[in-house]
């Protein structure tokens, strides 16, 4: 028991030896109870991810709809990115946190789709379709999930040109966590 809680119920026995009505047993079992509760949210379960593609992804190797797999993983506390699928599985429900960050180089662009169980969440377009530039496009999108919700990012309607960019210049990169 951590001190916080220890002081509460010696509040609380305070209390109870005065003028106030209680049960003993039932306020130190309640007390304990949201002791017990917030000492697990403080230091229970993470769920925390980042992941990015460890090279350039040529256009001409993608499709309408295909899934992009982020193979490089540097954070995974809950496991719940799998960097041979590229999806994101809630291991729990709540609401989540994802950022994604995409760049088309050089006359190339890309539509990225977010998408939760099979349904398009967030979009965003990265276009350097008629110049020879980069151009960076990046997503934050916050979704309710319940345990078991896939998430992950896929090519949209719309993409062209020679290549999406990921290497030591620009990273492209799917990450997200558990706010509550």
């Amino acid at each position: 028991m951590n001190t916080v809680c220890i002081l509460i119920i010696v509040l609380c026995l305070c209390v109870a030896n005065g003028d106030e009505s209680c049960d003993r047993k039932e306020m130190e079992d309640t007390i304990c109870s949201l002791c017990s509760q917030r000492k697990g949210n403080q230091s229970g379960h993470r769920i925390a991810f980042f992941s990015y593609m460890s090279k350039n992804v040529p256009i001409n190797t993608i499709s309408k709809y295909k899934t992009l797999v982020y193979d490089s993983v540097e954070t995974n506390n809950g496991n719940a990115y799998d960097a041979k699928s590229g999806k994101f599985t809630a291991p729990e429900s709540g609401l989540y946190v994802f950022h994604t960050s995409t760049t088309a180089r050089d006359k190339s662009h890309s539509i990225i789709e977010i998408v939760k169980n099979g349904q398009v969440k967030d979009v965003s377009w990265a276009d350097a379709m008629d110049h020879n530039d980069r151009a960076v496009a990046s997503t934050m999108t916050i979704l309710n999930l319940t345990k078991g919700d896939v998430v992950l990012v896929r090519v949209g309607v719309s993409f062209g040109g020679n290549v999406l960019e990921s290497n030591q210049y620009t990273r492209m990169s799917f990450s997200g966590f558990k706010l509550s």
